[in-house]
């Protein structure tokens, strides 16, 4: 039996983000980790839309950016649609790469728990997650150079130049579309070799053994990578991850904003990167949001109440969007 009644957002999932026809083939992908709740609530609504659906369980990954095995992944490459209940986000790897362009339409839903079927940032109101994402990335795409600091201590500063802002509205309608749910966020890959400064006390980093954190964490970032993570236990733990998985796992790879009102900034993980007026960097991979780099990971790092610029233009100050 079901818990809560998940089958109203199961069907706006399946309806609205994903606009399913009936006919099409739909995989949906999980693990052990993840609730069986919400898997045969999302199994019901594409079922009832007339998919021919399929189901596979895999292991769950400590973090996001790493490959599903490869009987998954070619599942996966012969699908319309494919849904990504999984732990952590796979939408960072060269397998759902090679799906997209074979016009697969992907949905990542990492990290979902029971209650997220029923509150939280897949209940928003996605016309105005759209409009302020759209403005969000505009002055993003337009500007040379960012920056954003915090009252923790924060103070990064990245070329821009040429990159594409992506506005994450979440709608996968078409071949070849990817999107998460929830979603609402504006995300930039900062060019290679560019990123500097300092980033203090993230207050969630997207692995199984860090998550929401309380320990002092402090990262130095030279000419695009991390050089040095100090402060804590937790600290140690996450430099001992990137040493582990070499340089390209260093590399500045992602900069965002949170832009969804309805998201909640400290229930969930997956939940907390899209709150509004949160910002994130991620290290490790960006081949999926323009960069140049592949790498075995992609691990996101979240701020609370950033101020953000682009060029000479603050489009957030203390967590508020000004533009």
């Amino acid at each position: 039996m079901i818990p809560f009644n998940m089958a109203p957002t199961a069907r706006r999932i399946v309806e609205q983000v994903l606009a399913t026809r009936s006919g099409e083939r739909a995989l949906l992908v999980t693990d052990s980790d993840r609730p069986a709740s919400v898997t045969e609530a999302m199994a019901h609504a594409l079922s009832g839309a007339g998919t021919e659906l399929a189901i596979m369980h895999m292991a769950p990954h400590l973090m996001g950016g790493i490959d599903p095995p490869p009987h998954v992944a070619a599942a996966m490459y012969e699908s319309d649609i494919v849904v990504l209940q999984t732990s952590f986000a796979t939408v960072h790897t060269n397998t759902v790469r090679e799906s997209l362009k074979r016009g697969t339409r992907v949905l990542d839903m990492w990290g979902w728990v029971e209650e997220m079927m029923v509150v939280g940032g897949a209940l928003a109101d996605y016309d105005e997650v759209a409009r302020i994402t759209h403005r969000t990335a505009e002055a993003l795409t337009r500007a040379q150079t960012g920056r954003f600091t915090t009252p923790d201590g924060c103070d990064m500063s990245f070329s821009l130049a040429g990159r594409p802002c992506h506005s994450l509205i979440g709608v996968a309608r078409e071949p070849g579309q990817f999107t998460a749910c929830p979603d609402g966020e504006a995300a930039i890959s900062p060019l290679e070799g560019t990123a500097d400064g300092v980033m203090v006390n993230p207050f969630s980093i997207e692995r199984q053994d860090l998550g929401f954190v309380t320990e002092p964490i402090r990262l130095e970032v030279r000419n695009g990578k991390v050089t040095s993570i100090m402060g804590s236990p937790a600290a140690d733990r996450f430099w001992s991850l990137l040493e582990e998985y070499g340089g390209l796992a260093k590399n500045i790879a992602e900069f965002a904003i949170g832009t969804n009102p309805a998201s909640r900034k400290r229930a969930t993980m997956r939940e907390a990167k899209k709150s509004y007026g949160t910002c994130h960097m991620a290290v490790g991979d960006s081949g999926s949001l323009g960069g140049d780099v592949v790498a075995p990971l992609h691990v996101d790092m979240i701020y609370d109440n950033p101020t953000v610029w682009a060029d000479d233009e603050i489009i957030l100050r203390d967590g508020q969007i000004e533009i």
